[in-house]
Protein backbone atom coordinates (compact mmCIF):
# COMPACT_ATOMS: atom_id res chain seq x y z
CA UNK A 1 0.00 0.00 0.00
CA UNK A 2 3.23 2.48 0.24
CA UNK A 3 3.48 1.78 -2.74
CA UNK A 4 -0.27 3.08 -3.81
CA UNK A 5 0.51 5.96 -1.65
CA UNK A 6 3.80 7.09 -3.51
CA UNK A 7 2.34 6.69 -7.24
CA UNK A 8 -0.77 9.14 -5.92
CA UNK A 9 1.97 11.91 -4.49
CA UNK A 10 3.95 11.43 -7.92
CA UNK A 11 1.17 11.29 -10.23
CA UNK A 12 -0.56 13.92 -8.76
CA UNK A 13 1.20 16.35 -6.47
CA UNK A 14 4.11 17.20 -8.58
CA UNK A 15 2.53 18.76 -11.32
CA UNK A 16 0.58 20.85 -8.82
CA UNK A 17 4.20 22.58 -8.16
CA UNK A 18 5.86 22.31 -11.50
CA UNK A 19 3.03 24.06 -13.38
CA UNK A 20 2.90 28.24 -13.40
CA UNK A 21 0.46 30.23 -14.07
CA UNK A 22 -0.70 31.11 -17.88
CA UNK A 23 -4.27 32.71 -17.47
CA UNK A 24 -6.46 32.43 -20.66
CA UNK A 25 -4.35 30.27 -22.26
CA UNK A 26 -7.16 27.03 -21.89
CA UNK A 27 -10.17 27.12 -23.87
CA UNK A 28 -13.31 24.77 -23.18
CA UNK A 29 -13.78 26.78 -19.90
CA UNK A 30 -17.59 24.66 -19.57
CA UNK A 31 -15.53 22.21 -18.35
CA UNK A 32 -14.15 24.16 -15.29
CA UNK A 33 -17.38 24.94 -13.72
CA UNK A 34 -18.80 22.66 -10.80
CA UNK A 35 -21.57 20.10 -11.57
CA UNK A 36 -21.53 18.45 -8.00
CA UNK A 37 -23.68 20.94 -5.52
CA UNK A 38 -22.73 19.18 -2.26
CA UNK A 39 -18.78 19.60 -3.68
CA UNK A 40 -19.37 22.68 -4.14
CA UNK A 41 -21.38 23.85 -1.20
CA UNK A 42 -17.96 22.15 0.34
CA UNK A 43 -15.81 24.69 -1.23
CA UNK A 44 -15.01 22.51 -3.78
CA UNK A 45 -12.67 20.36 -1.21
CA UNK A 46 -14.12 17.43 -2.62
CA UNK A 47 -11.52 14.89 -4.55
CA UNK A 48 -11.17 13.03 -1.09
CA UNK A 49 -14.77 12.94 0.37
CA UNK A 50 -16.90 11.85 -3.14
CA UNK A 51 -18.65 8.55 -3.08
CA UNK A 52 -21.64 8.98 -5.56
CA UNK A 53 -22.50 9.04 -9.10
CA UNK A 54 -21.01 12.75 -8.98
CA UNK A 55 -17.73 11.62 -8.79
CA UNK A 56 -16.68 11.15 -12.36
CA UNK A 57 -16.91 15.53 -12.61
CA UNK A 58 -14.67 15.66 -9.78
CA UNK A 59 -12.67 12.31 -9.06
CA UNK A 60 -13.73 9.33 -10.75
CA UNK A 61 -12.19 6.93 -8.45
CA UNK A 62 -14.99 7.91 -5.77
CA UNK A 63 -17.17 6.01 -7.88
CA UNK A 64 -15.84 2.87 -6.70
CA UNK A 65 -18.23 3.85 -3.25
CA UNK A 66 -21.29 3.15 -4.86
CA UNK A 67 -22.54 0.25 -3.52
CA UNK A 68 -26.22 -0.02 -5.58
CA UNK A 69 -27.38 1.91 -8.78
CA UNK A 70 -28.18 5.65 -8.61
CA UNK A 71 -29.04 8.34 -11.17
CA UNK A 72 -28.05 12.13 -10.84
CA UNK A 73 -29.16 14.82 -11.98
CA UNK A 74 -28.20 18.88 -11.81
CA UNK A 75 -29.39 22.13 -13.06
CA UNK A 76 -28.16 25.76 -12.39
CA UNK A 77 -28.14 29.30 -13.78
CA UNK A 78 -24.74 30.45 -14.34
CA UNK A 79 -24.56 34.35 -15.40
CA UNK A 80 -27.02 33.77 -17.91
CA UNK A 81 -25.90 30.39 -18.97
CA UNK A 82 -27.61 27.14 -17.56
CA UNK A 83 -25.21 24.34 -16.84
CA UNK A 84 -26.74 20.72 -16.02
CA UNK A 85 -25.59 17.66 -15.56
CA UNK A 86 -26.58 13.92 -15.93
CA UNK A 87 -24.98 10.37 -14.31
CA UNK A 88 -25.76 7.31 -13.73
CA UNK A 89 -23.09 4.72 -11.72
CA UNK A 90 -23.91 0.89 -11.53
CA UNK A 91 -22.00 -1.75 -9.54
CA UNK A 92 -20.82 -4.32 -11.33
CA UNK A 93 -18.89 -7.64 -10.40
CA UNK A 94 -15.42 -6.20 -10.01
CA UNK A 95 -16.26 -2.41 -10.47
CA UNK A 96 -18.45 0.44 -10.86
CA UNK A 97 -19.39 1.31 -14.36
CA UNK A 98 -20.59 5.15 -14.79
CA UNK A 99 -21.94 6.96 -17.69
CA UNK A 100 -21.99 11.00 -18.00
CA UNK A 101 -23.15 13.59 -19.41
CA UNK A 102 -22.49 17.89 -18.29
CA UNK A 103 -22.31 21.01 -20.15
CA UNK A 104 -23.82 24.64 -20.81
CA UNK A 105 -26.35 26.26 -23.07
CA UNK A 106 -26.73 30.02 -23.21
CA UNK A 107 -29.00 31.20 -26.10
CA UNK A 108 -30.10 34.74 -27.11
CA UNK A 109 -26.26 35.78 -28.09
CA UNK A 110 -26.96 38.05 -31.24
CA UNK A 111 -25.49 37.51 -34.44
CA UNK A 112 -24.04 40.20 -37.48
CA UNK A 113 -22.80 39.69 -40.58
CA UNK A 114 -20.25 42.25 -42.39
CA UNK A 115 -21.12 41.91 -46.10
CA UNK A 116 -18.66 42.31 -48.95
CA UNK A 117 -20.29 46.15 -49.47
CA UNK A 118 -19.13 46.51 -45.95
CA UNK A 119 -22.72 46.87 -44.06
CA UNK A 120 -23.24 45.36 -41.26
CA UNK A 121 -25.98 42.73 -41.26
CA UNK A 122 -28.25 41.64 -37.90
CA UNK A 123 -28.18 37.79 -38.56
CA UNK A 124 -30.67 36.75 -35.57
CA UNK A 125 -29.64 34.91 -32.55
CA UNK A 126 -27.83 32.27 -32.08
CA UNK A 127 -26.93 29.88 -29.07
CA UNK A 128 -24.15 28.53 -27.62
CA UNK A 129 -24.14 24.70 -26.58
CA UNK A 130 -21.20 22.95 -24.82
CA UNK A 131 -21.13 19.64 -23.46
CA UNK A 132 -19.06 16.49 -22.24
CA UNK A 133 -20.73 12.96 -22.93
CA UNK A 134 -18.32 9.78 -20.84
CA UNK A 135 -18.26 7.11 -19.41
CA UNK A 136 -16.16 5.75 -16.34
CA UNK A 137 -15.09 3.08 -14.33
CA UNK A 138 -13.53 2.52 -10.87
CA UNK A 139 -12.89 -0.28 -8.77
CA UNK A 140 -11.03 -1.41 -5.45
CA UNK A 141 -7.50 -2.80 -6.22
CA UNK A 142 -7.13 -3.68 -3.06
CA UNK A 143 -9.57 -2.92 0.12
CA UNK A 144 -7.86 0.50 1.21
CA UNK A 145 -6.85 2.03 -2.34
CA UNK A 146 -9.17 2.37 -5.38
CA UNK A 147 -8.69 3.81 -8.98
CA UNK A 148 -10.76 5.01 -11.39
CA UNK A 149 -11.23 6.56 -15.05
CA UNK A 150 -13.20 8.44 -17.42
CA UNK A 151 -13.33 8.52 -21.31
CA UNK A 152 -15.16 11.25 -22.45
CA UNK A 153 -15.97 13.35 -25.99
CA UNK A 154 -15.72 17.47 -25.57
CA UNK A 155 -18.32 19.43 -27.96
CA UNK A 156 -18.44 23.19 -28.70
CA UNK A 157 -21.17 24.63 -30.82
CA UNK A 158 -21.57 27.97 -31.85
CA UNK A 159 -25.42 28.38 -33.38
CA UNK A 160 -24.49 26.56 -36.43
CA UNK A 161 -21.63 28.80 -37.24
CA UNK A 162 -18.22 26.98 -36.45
CA UNK A 163 -18.03 23.49 -34.11
CA UNK A 164 -15.68 22.04 -32.01
CA UNK A 165 -14.65 18.21 -30.47
CA UNK A 166 -11.84 16.81 -28.70
CA UNK A 167 -11.47 13.96 -26.48
CA UNK A 168 -10.31 13.54 -22.88
CA UNK A 169 -9.28 11.36 -19.64
CA UNK A 170 -9.64 11.99 -16.37
CA UNK A 171 -8.24 10.04 -13.65
CA UNK A 172 -8.03 9.70 -9.68
CA UNK A 173 -7.04 7.53 -6.71
CA UNK A 174 -8.69 6.73 -3.76
CA UNK A 175 -7.05 5.70 -0.56
CA UNK A 176 -8.10 5.18 3.14
CA UNK A 177 -5.02 6.44 4.93
CA UNK A 178 -5.93 4.37 8.01
CA UNK A 179 -5.73 6.95 11.00
CA UNK A 180 -9.45 6.85 12.22
CA UNK A 181 -11.54 7.46 8.66
CA UNK A 182 -9.43 9.55 6.74
CA UNK A 183 -8.98 9.65 3.02
CA UNK A 184 -6.49 11.20 0.62
CA UNK A 185 -7.58 11.30 -2.39
CA UNK A 186 -6.06 12.93 -5.93
CA UNK A 187 -7.36 13.29 -9.41
CA UNK A 188 -6.61 14.99 -13.02
CA UNK A 189 -9.31 16.13 -15.45
CA UNK A 190 -9.94 17.23 -18.77
CA UNK A 191 -6.39 15.97 -19.79
CA UNK A 192 -6.56 15.44 -23.24
CA UNK A 193 -6.16 16.48 -27.29
CA UNK A 194 -6.31 20.43 -28.17
CA UNK A 195 -9.71 21.53 -30.04
CA UNK A 196 -10.06 23.60 -33.11
CA UNK A 197 -13.01 25.41 -34.38
CA UNK A 198 -14.52 24.40 -37.62
CA UNK A 199 -13.90 26.33 -40.96
CA UNK A 200 -12.73 29.72 -41.47
CA UNK A 201 -13.11 33.69 -40.74
CA UNK A 202 -11.81 36.74 -42.18
CA UNK A 203 -8.91 38.72 -40.53
CA UNK A 204 -8.71 42.55 -40.93
CA UNK A 205 -5.30 44.00 -40.44
CA UNK A 206 -4.07 47.66 -40.75
CA UNK A 207 -0.79 48.82 -41.71
CA UNK A 208 -0.24 51.09 -44.94
CA UNK A 209 -3.71 49.73 -46.05
CA UNK A 210 -6.37 47.28 -45.15
CA UNK A 211 -5.39 43.71 -45.92
CA UNK A 212 -8.26 41.34 -45.29
CA UNK A 213 -6.88 37.47 -44.82
CA UNK A 214 -8.63 34.56 -44.58
CA UNK A 215 -7.62 31.86 -42.00
CA UNK A 216 -8.58 28.95 -39.97
CA UNK A 217 -8.99 29.17 -36.28
CA UNK A 218 -6.10 28.44 -33.86
CA UNK A 219 -6.02 25.36 -31.49
CA UNK A 220 -6.35 25.79 -27.90
CA UNK A 221 -5.90 23.55 -25.12
CA UNK A 222 -8.37 22.13 -22.54
CA UNK A 223 -8.61 23.10 -19.11
CA UNK A 224 -6.54 20.58 -17.54
CA UNK A 225 -6.89 20.72 -13.11
CA UNK A 226 -4.88 18.74 -10.47
CA UNK A 227 -6.32 17.98 -7.60
CA UNK A 228 -5.09 16.42 -4.19
CA UNK A 229 -7.31 16.66 -0.81
CA UNK A 230 -7.68 15.42 2.47
CA UNK A 231 -11.10 14.53 4.37
CA UNK A 232 -12.49 12.54 7.59
CA UNK A 233 -15.03 12.83 10.48
CA UNK A 234 -13.96 15.44 13.08
CA UNK A 235 -16.76 14.80 15.39
CA UNK A 236 -19.43 12.53 15.68
CA UNK A 237 -21.81 11.03 18.64
CA UNK A 238 -25.32 9.25 18.22
CA UNK A 239 -27.07 11.88 15.85
CA UNK A 240 -24.77 14.15 14.27
CA UNK A 241 -21.59 14.07 12.36
CA UNK A 242 -19.12 16.54 11.09
CA UNK A 243 -16.29 16.12 8.15
CA UNK A 244 -13.90 18.50 7.56
CA UNK A 245 -12.28 18.31 3.87
CA UNK A 246 -9.52 20.16 2.34
CA UNK A 247 -7.84 20.06 -1.12
CA UNK A 248 -5.24 21.49 -3.11
CA UNK A 249 -6.35 22.51 -6.69
CA UNK A 250 -4.03 23.75 -9.63
CA UNK A 251 -5.12 24.92 -13.32
CA UNK A 252 -3.27 24.76 -15.99
CA UNK A 253 -4.32 28.10 -16.88
CA UNK A 254 -4.44 29.67 -13.59
CA UNK A 255 -2.96 29.29 -10.38
CA UNK A 256 -3.94 27.48 -6.97
CA UNK A 257 -6.52 27.71 -4.74
CA UNK A 258 -6.57 26.01 -1.59
CA UNK A 259 -10.14 25.03 -0.56
CA UNK A 260 -12.07 24.00 2.67
CA UNK A 261 -15.16 22.55 3.50
CA UNK A 262 -17.48 21.23 6.37
CA UNK A 263 -20.49 19.36 6.36
CA UNK A 264 -22.76 19.36 9.13
CA UNK A 265 -25.43 16.16 9.32
CA UNK A 266 -28.55 15.12 11.48
CA UNK A 267 -29.52 11.61 11.75
CA UNK A 268 -27.63 11.38 8.37
CA UNK A 269 -30.87 13.28 6.53
CA UNK A 270 -30.65 16.99 7.39
CA UNK A 271 -26.84 18.18 5.90
CA UNK A 272 -25.86 21.80 6.30
CA UNK A 273 -22.45 22.68 4.47
CA UNK A 274 -20.19 25.56 4.45
CA UNK A 275 -16.83 25.99 2.52
CA UNK A 276 -14.39 28.63 1.54
CA UNK A 277 -12.19 28.81 -1.69
CA UNK A 278 -8.62 30.49 -1.21
CA UNK A 279 -7.34 32.27 -4.63
CA UNK A 280 -3.66 32.74 -4.78
CA UNK A 281 -3.30 35.69 -6.75
CA UNK A 282 -6.37 36.02 -9.10
CA UNK A 283 -8.48 38.73 -9.66
CA UNK A 284 -11.21 36.89 -8.32
CA UNK A 285 -9.69 37.10 -5.04
CA UNK A 286 -12.14 40.17 -3.81
CA UNK A 287 -13.18 41.09 -1.25
CA UNK A 288 -13.31 39.24 2.39
CA UNK A 289 -16.67 37.25 1.39
CA UNK A 290 -14.84 35.72 -2.34
CA UNK A 291 -15.20 31.93 -2.33
CA UNK A 292 -17.70 31.95 0.43
CA UNK A 293 -20.12 28.67 0.01
CA UNK A 294 -23.12 27.62 1.41
CA UNK A 295 -25.32 24.84 0.66
CA UNK A 296 -27.90 22.63 2.09
CA UNK A 297 -28.93 19.01 1.46
CA UNK A 298 -32.48 16.33 2.64
CA UNK A 299 -31.80 12.80 2.42
CA UNK A 300 -35.04 10.45 2.72
CA UNK A 301 -34.66 6.43 2.16
CA UNK A 302 -33.67 6.34 -1.58
CA UNK A 303 -33.81 10.14 -2.62
CA UNK A 304 -31.51 12.78 -2.14
CA UNK A 305 -31.70 16.74 -2.43
CA UNK A 306 -29.55 19.37 -2.50
CA UNK A 307 -29.17 23.17 -3.15
CA UNK A 308 -25.61 25.52 -3.26
CA UNK A 309 -25.09 29.08 -3.17
CA UNK A 310 -21.78 30.54 -4.23
CA UNK A 311 -20.38 33.77 -3.47
CA UNK A 312 -18.58 34.93 -6.85
CA UNK A 313 -16.72 38.27 -5.66
CA UNK A 314 -18.00 40.90 -7.63
CA UNK A 315 -20.06 38.52 -10.03
CA UNK A 316 -23.89 38.02 -9.32
CA UNK A 317 -23.75 34.74 -6.44
CA UNK A 318 -24.32 31.32 -8.16
CA UNK A 319 -27.06 28.97 -7.34
CA UNK A 320 -27.61 25.03 -8.24
CA UNK A 321 -29.86 22.62 -7.07
CA UNK A 322 -29.22 18.55 -7.57
CA UNK A 323 -31.65 15.31 -7.49
CA UNK A 324 -30.04 11.87 -6.37
CA UNK A 325 -32.09 8.75 -6.39
CA UNK A 326 -30.79 4.77 -5.55
CA UNK A 327 -32.75 1.94 -7.43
Amino acid sequence: MRKALIFTAVLFAVPLFAQTSKAGQAGAKFLSLPYSVRGESMGGAFVSLVSDPSAVFYNPAGAALVDRSALYAMAGSWWGAYDYALSYSAPRKNGVLSIFLSGVYMGGIESYELTPSEEIVYKGEIAYLATQLGVGYATFLTDKFAVGMNAKLIYEGYGGYTTAYSFAIDAGTYYYTGFRDFVLGSSIRHFGFDAKLSGEYVRYEYTNELVETTVTYTAYKLPTTYSIGLSGTLYKNNISRLIGAVELFHPVDNLESYNFGLEYSILNMIFIRAGYKLYVKTREAVGDSNGFTLGLGLKYGKFTFDYGYYNKGIMPPINQIAFMMQF
